[in-house]
């Protein structure tokens, strides 16, 4: 596959595992926080891109007055460790909130004549305590100062002076650059060496950081190392200065051009796009791309996974996750779809669920909004936390849809960007920004101030802000189970109001329209003289009317709804209100007799499965329930829907033809066509004989038609429908002999026909199928002195 090439030509090989750098930002965006430690120990914060300070321009100061200046210092995530001059520790874990509160940890007891290496911070979440454990190298040993002791570790391995430090993020190893040139990794509590790494230089890198948990990197300038758990390096070179930044799957590499992030391939990732890769998911991407090609090679792959389809899917989805690249995102989540396809018993809802956390991961990489996650750091900082870096990063409108997108309360969001823009509009004076907050919609219906707001709305040109006062005029009559003739008096006067709320409950909810129309839930509520000021024009009669025809056909897609249940009873009288609005305009007198019509048959419909226990007459037509009624044997009944419905004869014999013929009963079809002559003829019964497949009952009743035309088709259609004659059966066999004689019959009803032509095309297909009938038909063509070769 050489998409699979192009993927992991990319990678680097460390002992058993690849790594790869993903460019994530070029040119690198600004657009986050800023925090700066001066020298004197005070904490500036800065937003990003326009460098103004966040929230005010006074520092904070975090070092005692008497402390001296900053000697060192490591920050983590929300916290900072400081090494004064005068070698004491002192530890913010609040640098985000507006009044940090620094401590100061144990003295760890630095004689004079020595010096402080290098420190490391173990964050607060892996110490037992709750409390950050500051590591500092101090000559030969390590120094673990808490906030109550100072232990020393390290003498009995004997590693010398520790020149650079960096700790692990799970919390339990500790990155060793040791004076010999020596990288070591021992557990934080220095009881033994795990790895050992003798590297080509004794000069201590500038930087040290993990990138997970199984390898190590050392920067030097141009030179970037990285040593995994075999000793196996990999050097990458840069011609400029570089940042690296520890995360817990991998590290983000900033330069003064853009952004990488290095971390570890996924096995996932690996499986599908590993150079020769022949695994389930590999095969179920490549069927992928060959059913997009429209190849047969799709099928035999996914005939090679069939037994392993959901690990495959599983693998698909999971490599998508960890993917920068849209394009590439979409590419496994094709493949995922069309094994889903395949295999039933996979949850769905892994797919769905990495679908919604991939558009979230893809918003917030944005370059315009600059926060780079992974798949697995989203999960370990979680969306409630997501959502906070956005609004602090004022990135208001997208943490709303996120909130939304995720369904978390959007109130958090709400109520930071409101207190941003009064911190922003610092300049107005306070009576003027008091007047304008007074005026908002929404605190007017705060204060059941509702005409003033709809007023403001409709002024205002919004319409969102139209239906948010209409929605809450509505609910509140909903809860305090007032009059609704307070809701339309407030929107009748305002035209707009009226027709949104109108146009809203008409195309989306007809439920509220329903409660508008109907509250009380009785129909003089609508044209009551009371309402006439409402009503006064046929269009809302047609609208209510409509509404009563639709929540009736809802009632009757219910299960429950039909079949002569308790329901029955509503359906028919929605349909019965909406036939007396119907019948107030001119204009619709057939929705009104149709309603009316409806109404009375599901009525009579009703009876039937009452008399007869049996639900199977609800929700079909008049003729249906009449075919029913004759089929069950109780023909009075079919007379009387036929009565009440005025079915006209000739239909009758039609459905009781059909019906009789169904049930097999052919005396009483034979005794109902001898009753008097049908009004629209004994083509009903020879249909009827023909659809039941029973060709002696047909011939009773073939030669009773008067169009010759149609005698000889229902010979013809008798013949063929019946297949009495098989090429393969011999002639003198009886069904040879009948399929003949029909040939014959039909012959003779054709010859009464005057148009040649159309005798010609009706026959030459019945009787050119064997050669007895074609001897018929030599005969006939003389008499009729057709014309031409047969």
């Amino acid at each position: 596959m050489s998409s699979s090439v192009s993927v992991a030509a990319e990678w680097d090989l460390l002992s058993d595992r690849f790594y790869r750098r993903i460019t994530v930002y070029s040119p690198l965006p600004c657009s986050l926080n800023l925090v700066a430690l001066l020298s004197d120990g005070s904490l500036l914060r800065f937003r990003l891109p326009d460098l103004k300070p966040n929230p005010s321009p006074t520092p904070v100061p975090l070092l005692p007055t008497s402390s001296g200046g900053v000697a060192d210092a490591a920050f983590w995530g929300g916290g900072v460790a400081v090494l004064t001059e005068d070698n004491h520790v002192v530890v913010t874990t609040d640098i985000d909130a507006a009044d940090p509160h620094p401590r100061e940890f144990a003295d760890p007891c630095v004689g004079q004549d020595e010096q402080v290496l290098c420190m490391a911070v173990v964050e607060p979440q892996f110490v037992m305590s709750g409390s950050p454990e500051v590591l500092l190298a101090v000559g030969d040993r390590v120094l673990a100062v808490d906030e109550d002791d100072v232990q020393t570790l390290g003498l009995e391995l004997e590693i010398g002076p520790v020149q650079k430090m960096a700790v692990s993020p799970n919390g339990k190893l500790l990155a060793a650059f040791a004076h010999d040139g020596r990288l070591l990794v021992i557990p934080t509590d220095f009881s033994k060496i795990i790895f050992e790494y003798e590297c080509d230089s004794a000069l201590p890198p500038d930087q040290i950081a993990w990138c997970g948990l199984d390898s190590v990197l050392l920067y030097w300038s141009e030179a970037l190392l990285m040593v995994g758990p075999n000793g196996d390096p990999v050097l990458y070179n840069y011609d400029e200065p570089i940042k690296l930044i520890p995360e817990c799957d991998g590290v983000r590499i900033l330069s003064n051009s853009n952004m990488e992030f290095l971390h570890r391939v996924p096995d996932s990732t690996t499986s599908i796009f590993g150079i020769g890769s022949m695994s389930p998911a590999a095969l179920l991407y490549d069927a992928r791309d060959h059913y997009d090609k429209q190849s047969a090679k799709a099928y035999d792959n996914y005939q090679l996974i069939s037994s392993s389809l959901p690990e495959a899917i599983e693998a698909c989805i999971d490599a998508a996750g960890h993917e920068f690249d849209i394009s590439r995102q979409h590419a496994l989540l094709r493949a995922a779809t069309y094994g889903l396809a395949f295999c039933s018993q996979f949850p769905h809802e892994r797919f769905q669920e990495m679908c919604k956390t991939l558009r979230v991961l893809n918003a917030v990489r944005d370059p315009q909004i600059g926060m780079p996650l992974t798949i697995q750091q989203y999960k370990l900082l979680t969306a409630p936390v997501l959502i906070g870096r956005l609004i602090n990063a004022n990135q208001h409108l997208l943490a709303l849809r996120i909130s939304e997108y995720l369904n978390l309360n959007p109130e958090v969001v709400i109520m930071h960007w409101a207190c941003e823009k009064i911190t922003a509009s610092a300049a107005i004076p306070d009576t003027v920004l008091l007047e304008g907050l007074l005026d908002k919609i929404p605190l007017l219906l705060s204060i059941d101030e509702q005409d003033k707001a709809l007023s403001k709305a409709i002024e205002s040109g919004d319409t969102d802000l139209v239906y948010l006062v209409l929605f809450h005029i509505w609910q509140k009559v909903a809860v305090e189970k007032s009059a609704p003739l307070d809701f339309f008096g407030v929107i009748n006067a305002r035209p707009l109001a009226r027709d949104l709320f109108m146009a809203y409950a008409r195309h989306s909810k007809h439920e509220a329209l329903k409660d508008f129309f109907l509250s009380t839930g009785r129909l003089q509520l609508v044209i009551s003289p009371s309402m006439s000021y409402f009503l006064n024009y046929r269009e809302k009669l047609q609208d209510a009317a409509f509404l009563l025809l639709k929540e009736s056909r809802e009632l009757e897609r219910n299960p429950m709804a039909s079949k002569g249940s308790p329901l029955h009873g509503p359906q028919v009288r929605l349909i019965e209100q909406a036939h007396r609005l119907f019948a107030e305009t001119k204009e619709h007198v057939f929705e009104s007799k149709a309603s009316e019509e409806h109404a009375k048959l599901l009525r009579s419909q009703h009876e039937l499965e009452v008399s007869t226990k049996q639900a199977i007459f609800v929700g079909s037509s008049v003729s249906d329930t009449i075919k029913t009624c004759i089929a069950m044997g109780n023909e009075r009944a079919a007379l009387k829907v036929k009565s009440e419905f005025k079915v006209p004869d000739k239909r009758w014999y039609w459905l009781k033809s059909c019906a009789l013929a169904t049930v097999g009963n052919w005396d009483a079809l034979e005794k109902f066509s001898k009753e008097r002559r049908p009004p629209g003829g004994y083509k009903p019964f020879v249909e009827a004989c023909i659809d039941a497949g029973q060709k002696t009952e047909a011939l009773k009743y073939i030669p009773k038609l008067t169009d010759p035309r149609e005698r000889s088709e229902r010979y013809k259609n008798k013949g063929c429908k019946i297949n009495f004659f098989d090429e393969k059966t011999p002639k003198s066999t009886p069904n040879a002999y009948a399929r003949i004689k029909m040939a014959k019959e039909a012959a003779e009803a054709a010859s009464q026909v005057k148009d040649s032509d159309e005798l010609f095309g009706r026959l030459k297909l019945t009787l050119a199928q064997n050669t007895a009938a074609a001897s018929i038909f030599d005969t006939l063509r003389d008499r009729l002195s057709f014309q031409g070769t047969y």
